[in-house]
């Protein structure tokens, strides 16, 4: 039987470039007796699987944006359709998908059950793991800009968001206990300990196939601040998520803004808190997983060393008369009412009154 690398992620760890680059090199990888599953696939990735067994564990479904024209449901028989198609033919299977690295509620069970449909296969579980104040500031950006429309505080965001609910070596204690410790495969997110310095070739060292490197890593922008709290404000008087894409690009051209950097979203004394915890959990993991060595080579800053995050209120202003301007023009009117009701939250918090004019409040008034 073949032996299964399971990719877990981590969640912002160039995730969609190693599954890019596997999906490209699907014949590719079939010459070497490597099969990356496409029957289920939605994209590059393998999330059905994770889809399915939340629908099935978990109770509720997943946004249709994950399936595509894909059956829900069926993800787990199309894989082992596949797998039966190339039987004797492959000594290596890899799935990807981040999505599995998020869950926490019934994940024992989620476990037994990927452990039922692959058994006979020995299964190793393959995950980069992201220094714990970056994947915080990013993951925390990025929800706020994405589809899922993150409102309220980022203090909020990681009490709250299941992928913080278990610290990394709590959750990968419960992938271990399921499938042996010495089966978990970790590596650093940072590029100065790569193979080559390149993640696929570093996923292909851990892996052992042979593949072309990645080239430029897939970069999805921070919001720079400002424009994070103008989102922030869009997603608070809401809208259908599948309209994200474009309210975001309408955003973007109304108010240029330079990427946001590495911050933190919290003040100082909470990231202090949250950095002791997180260098004995790097402790525990270096003690168990990498037989001492340290698993960050670039260690969590101390807070006096991080920028904290915050908006410019003048900034923001003249932010508010852009998008006044750019949607007083003709051919707007499907998004003014949104951008309207966002501008005038703004304007009670940030106590912009005044400065906006009378004549403009009087506008958005109509536009709403």
């Amino acid at each position: 039987m073949a032996t299964v690398y399971l990719h877990i992620g981590a969640p912002k760890t160039a995730t969609s470039t190693l599954q890019r680059v596997l999906a490209r090199n699907y014949q590719r990888l079939l010459r070497q007796g490597v099969l990356y599953p496409k029957l289920l696939r939605h994209g590059d990735a393998h999330h059905t699987l994770v889809c399915d067994l939340i629908q099935a564990y978990q109770g509720h479904s997943m946004a249709d944006l994950w399936y595509g024209e894909r059956t829900r449901g069926a993800a787990w028989d199309d894989l082992q359709r596949e797998i039966g198609q190339h039987e004797g033919q492959v000594d290596k299977i890899i799935l990807s998908s981040e999505l599995f690295f998020g869950q926490t509620q019934k994940l024992e069970d989620m476990l037994a059950d990927i452990r039922h449909r692959l058994s006979g296969h020995e299964l190793k579980v393959v995950v980069y793991l992201r220094r714990q104040d970056q994947l915080y500031s990013s993951f925390y950006n990025q929800d706020v800009k994405g589809a899922r429309q993150w409102a309220f505080s980022a203090y909020q965001f990681y009490q709250t968001h299941q992928l913080f609910r278990h610290h990394y070596d709590e959750l990968l204690g419960i992938w271990g206990d399921a499938v042996g410790r010495d089966n978990i495969l970790i590596r650093p997110y940072e590029s100065g300990r790569w193979v080559g310095g390149d993640i696929v070739q570093d996923f292909c060292a851990l892996t052992g196939i042979e593949l072309a490197g990645s080239g430029e890593l897939s970069v999805n922008e921070s919001l720079g601040p400002n424009q994070l709290y103008i989102k922030r404000c869009l997603n608070r008087v809401g809208y259908d998520k599948g309209e994200n894409e474009n309210v975001l690009a309408l955003l973007l051209a109304a108010c240029p803004e330079a990427h946001g950097e590495h911050c933190m979203y919290v003040h100082r004394g909470l990231y202090r808190d949250y950095r002791l915890h997180w260098i004995q959990v790097n402790k525990h993991l270096s003690r168990d997983y990498l037989e001492g060595e340290a698993l960050f080579a670039e260690p969590i800053p101390p807070p006096e060393k991080i920028a904290v995050y915050q908006t410019d209120p003048q900034a923001l202003l003249q932010f508010l008369l852009q998008l006044y301007d750019y949607f007083d023009r003709p051919g707007l009117e499907r998004h003014r009412s949104l951008f309207a009701r966002a501008m005038l939250l703004m304007l009670a918090e940030q106590d912009l009154w005044e400065e906006f004019g009378a004549a403009r409040r009087e506008t958005l008034g109509q536009w709403l």
